[in-house]
């Protein structure tokens, strides 16, 4: 800024004076040279200084200005990426119409065998025309590839092409906030990634304390906001904007109850649950503070009045992300709280394996000083009993004196006569009598005595053992009472004094029991004997409950409540089978993926993409399961079973019960005849006709089978599946005979062959896998173990023969043996003489027998020559190992690429078989290849004409601003102008008047 020159308040001195003069002639001068530089350089603001305001109005526009010239360099380069395109697409439809006219005249009766050759060149040659065209680049960049676009796109490997691009966009800024894509990918205009998405199960993922917000209700998130949370007397106010978790939702309203209460809150299998303390007059809700819907997100939203609780969230449904762990898909596992008032003392039981099998599953605390007469355990020795069979509740009386100590069991069991508390009272001078009643409201027994001590133990073990809710025996638990003597008596001084209790002593099945001490037991000493259980442990995870715990210091010091229990609940659906992994087959090879180390869906989708099979997986859009596709042109592509069921659980199996007959061959269907379809001929010789009716599914075929009305005795029947490995239609033959299974087509059908189970241009199926035959490998200890082990086998293959058991009966004299056979009992038995009967003289006898073969077994005793005597009777062995034979028809509902390469691979294949309904098929595939090409064509020109549009608005735009620019810093030369002379006027004024102070004297002023 120009500096201030002083105001003089008295008489002015030469030297202010010299210097207001030098200061207007500076100021004059600066101003005439910032004048002559605006009219000079057209610019009037040399710096920001000169206007502040309008500086910083063109600061912003001139960074606008950058921006506008580089959205018109990223529009002429997508308009060159997008031309370049073009052309190649337009090249590709002159190439396909080529081959599409070629290929008519090789269809027909008058096509000969040099014509279909010559198309088939011409196919080939287009592959390769196209192979080549696909890959082009422009400007260093794959056309192609997606957003993958240093990646060679389309790879031939074999006879088949795999697009190694993406689906993705490239896209660039062509004007402020709007992104452009400026490719096209190649599985968009060629079909390079196959659109049957395989992924029909929802994966169901469970709700954990990690399951982030943002994935719930199917990824449609929770809005942050706060909650109110009242006990009808007071509320508090919950925020929840910085939960990322269920777990953080969880531990924040349990951070903020109301005022005087204590809340817990639990993330279960589905969603929250949340309960408060109980206390009078609680009206426990839940509200949404302000117009917020977080409490509706969470599903807790519970406005009206809920009592003392708890309150049990909805289903939150989340998404399948990468992240979500197998554990958590599929099912849900059983769960139990043992909650205790106070804190630092509960327990979680936990299923280590999801499904409905360990739900009703109760948990029991029981004070083991009341079971017998003897002390009970010590803290630190807790023991834990699980019974599968329901439990008498139980209770020892224990009386002064000796010989006369009590155990009472309920004679019902489970848990109605727990909790009975039992009482010895003064019943007067009524001698060695008692009386005992039961209250079954108070639920007490009482037990009346001589007041004069008369009454002997054994009269009060009659009138327990007569009332009959329980019955009394001598409890021997303590050696210090001396034993059972029947005219012990009880002394009178008992009476109001022993006292008993069945607590929860009693339980219904499947229950576990965990003796404590009370008062002394802690949560850790519970956990501990619960993990020391190895059937507990087995099935459970068992570990302190976290919401429970004020800090990790006092983890599970909290004592225990004896009157404490829990009943498991919540487990629903199955696990993961990720024993068996799954099989996918392309191009005829199969490729199995193993699942057995994955922990979470990302590591399965890499598991499957890494697979060497060519295909794609990913979580679906939805986010509910997986989609598989193909990425691999020119084959089919299957998904099916190696040997377990992990495919069909994850929904990407080809083929389900559910699949339509006519999405199967490609679309093609199941033909059918009029009347039967086939016949399937059993191997005992049996057969029976099958008509498919209105059978419309897979399954529908199946149940068809499986429910004939000759088809339903389970000894011999044949069972329809889906095949057990690979894919398919399985038939497994129940049945034992000379023959073997076989499916015949009725005359002019072609059902069979449709479904798989016969060849094409055959009549009748391939052989199945033979059936295998049951055996025993029977060997005799020490010293019985020389000469004599051998093994038998069923004459005939099959399930029908195991199980067989084998025994010795000790009932003739000498060297010899007979062996009988009973089916019915399942039981193969060799008569014989324990001290002389050798084993070949029995492998002989067997043999004679018939049903099964006999031999030597050199296995652990290789001179083994049969000449031992075994010297044993009983069972010596029971037969396994047989299997039915298993006819495994061929895939019949593949999948494929459907893409331009794709068809020129099969039309190729088919003009080499001369297969006309394959020539047919390919053709009508080029056809649905031609429309896409046409859809590319005219979304490449769209977004041609897009640009351009935006290349010409743009520049108006440009325009403008450059416009407003000027206004901020362009000079205005008729204003400049005549500043510059009125500041050049000021200047001269400011000289003429500095030269006459310069010539004044004293004498001007006398």
């Amino acid at each position: 800024m120009p500096g201030l020159d002083p105001i003089p308040s008295t008489r002015t001195s030469e030297l202010l004076s010299q210097f207001r003069l030098t200061s207007q002639l500076q100021g004059d001068q600066l101003a005439i040279a910032r004048l002559q530089a605006a009219i000079s350089t057209g610019i009037r603001l040399t710096a920001p200084s000169d206007d502040a305001p309008a500086a910083v109005r063109a600061i912003a526009l001139q960074r606008l200005l950058e921006l506008k010239d580089q959205h018109q360099v990223n529009l002429k380069t997508s308009q060159s990426f997008l031309d370049a395109t073009d052309t190649t697409v337009n090249s590709v439809s002159d190439l396909l119409l080529q081959v599409r006219s070629t290929v008519q005249g090789s269809i027909g009766a008058t096509a000969t065998d040099a014509i279909r050759q010559a198309a088939v060149l011409e196919v080939q040659g287009a592959i390769q025309q196209l192979l080549s065209v696909s890959n082009q680049k422009f400007r260093d960049r794959f056309l192609f590839a997606g957003s993958r676009d240093a990646t060679t796109p389309f790879v031939s490997v074999g006879n088949m092409i795999r697009y190694d691009g993406n689906e993705g966009d490239l896209q660039s800024y062509t004007d402020t906030d709007l992104l452009t894509a400026t490719n096209v990918p190649g599985s968009h205009i060629f079909g390079a990634i196959s659109a049957q998405v395989l992924g029909s199960a929802d994966l169901t993922p469970v709700t954990t304390r990690e399951t982030r917000l943002v994935d719930l209700r199917g990824g449609q998130g929770v809005w942050e906001g706060r909650i109110a949370i009242s006990d009808g007397t007071s509320t508090s106010i919950v925020d929840l904007t910085g939960a990322e978790t269920l777990g953080d939702v969880a531990d924040l309203i349990m951070a903020s109850p109301p005022t005087g209460r204590t809340l817990h809150a639990r993330v279960t299998s589905q969603g929250l649950y949340i309960d408060i303390n109980t206390a009078p007059d609680t009206n426990f809700t839940v509200r949404e503070v302000a117009s917020g819907t977080t409490a509706a997100d969470l599903g807790i939203l519970t406005p009206f009045l809920a009592g003392n609780g708890p309150i049990v969230g909805a289903d939150l449904d989340p998404r399948v992300v990468p992240t979500t762990r197998l554990s958590s898909i599929l099912g849900a596992r059983a769960s139990a709280y043992l909650d205790i008032a106070g804190s630092n003392n509960g327990i979680l039981l936990e299923a280590r394996q999801p499904g409905a099998a360990n739900n009703g599953m109760a948990v029991q605390y029981v004070d083991d000083s009341k079971l017998h007469a003897s002390p009970g355990l010590t803290v630190g020795n807790e023991t834990v009993t699980y019974s599968t069979v329901p439990v008498a509740a139980r209770a020892a009386l224990s009386f002064s004196g000796f010989n006369n100590n009590l155990l009472l069991t309920a004679n019902s069991t489970g848990t109605d006569l727990n909790n009975v508390e039992i009482r010895v009272v003064n019943g007067g001078a009524i001698g060695n009598t008692s009386d005992v009643d039961y209250d079954d409201v108070n639920k007490t027994l009482t037990i009346k005595i001589d007041t004069t001590g008369l009454t002997q133990v054994q009269t009060v073990i009659n009138r327990i053992n007569l009332e009959g809710h329980f019955t009394a025996a001598y409890d021997a638990s303590n050696p210090l009472d001396g034993g059972y003597v029947a005219t012990a008596t009880i002394p009178g001084a008992d009476a109001g004094v022993v006292t008993g209790n069945t607590s929860n002593s009693g339980g219904n099945a499947n229950t576990i029991f965990v003796s404590i001490q009370p008062g002394a037991t802690t949560a850790n000493h519970v956990v501990a004997a619960l993990q020391g259980n190895a059937q507990v442990a087995a099935q459970f995870d068992i570990s302190l409950d976290d919401t429970d715990t004020t800090s990790p210091a006092f983890a599970g010091v909290g004592f225990v409540d004896v009157a404490a229990t829990a009943l498991t609940a919540g487990g629903s659906g199955t696990a993961l089978d990720q024993t068996s992994g799954l099989q996918i087959t392309t191009g005829g090879q199969a490729f199995v993926v193993d699942l057995s180390a994955a922990e979470t869906i990302e590591e399965v989708l890499n598991a499957i993409n890494t697979s060497g099979a060519g295909v794609l997986a990913q979580i679906n859009e939805a986010g509910t399961g997986i989609n598989v596709r193909a990425r691999v042109s020119g084959t089919d592509f299957t998904i099916g079973e190696n040997g377990g069921d992990t495919a069909a659980q994850l929904g990407i199996r080809s083929i389900s019960a559910a699949t339509p007959l006519t999405q199967l061959n490609h679309g093609r269907g199941v033909s059918q005849a009029a009347g039967n379809d086939f016949t399937i001929v059993r191997a005992d010789g049996t057969s029976f006709a099958v008509d498919l009716g209105t059978s419309v599914t897979a399954g529908d075929v199946l149940a068809l089978i499986n429910n004939h009305a000759s088809n339903l005795n389970p000894a011999n029947q044949v069972t329809a599946r889906l095949a057990v490995t690979g894919n398919g239609i399985e038939l497994v033959d129940g049945s034992t005979g000379a023959g073997q299974l076989q499916v015949q087509n009725t005359f002019g059908s072609r059902t069979a062959i449709d479904l798989g189970l016969v060849a094409k241009g055959q009549t009748t199926s391939a052989p199945p896998t033979p059936a295998a035959a049951a055996s025993s490998t029977i060997s005799f200890p020490v010293p019985s173990n020389l000469n004599t082990a051998f093994r038998i086998t069923a004459a005939l293959g099959g399930t029908a023969f195991n199980n067989v058991t084998v025994q010795f009966i000790d009932s003739q004299a000498g060297d010899v043996a007979t062996a009988t056979f009973n089916s019915g009992l399942q039981l193969l038995t060799i008569d014989l003489d324990a001290a002389a009967t050798t084993t070949n003289t029995i492998v002989a006898a067997i043999q004679s027998e018939g049903t099964f073969a006999a031999a030597l077994d050199p296995t652990t005793d290789p001179t083994n020559d049969g000449s031992g005597i075994p010297a044993t009777i009983g069972t010596v062995g029971t037969t396994s190992g047989g299997a039915s034979a298993v006819l495994t028809g061929s895939e019949i509902n593949p999948q494929e690429v459907e893409g331009v390469f794709n068809s020129l691979l099969r039309l190729s294949a088919a003009l080499e078989a001369n297969n006309q309904l394959d020539i047919e098929r390919a053709v009508a595939l080029l056809d649905e290849d031609f429309d896409r090409i046409n859809f590319s064509r005219a979304e490449i020109g769209f977004r041609g004409r897009n640009l351009e549009a935006l290349q010409i608005r743009i520049a108006d735009e440009t325009n403008q601003v450059h416009g407003a620019l000027s206004q901020e810093i362009d000079t205005d030369y008729a204003a400049a102008i005549s500043s510059l002379a009125s500041r050049q006027a000021a200047l001269e004024a400011s000289l003429r008047l500095s030269a006459q102070l310069s010539q004044l004297t004293l004498l001007n002023f006398l």
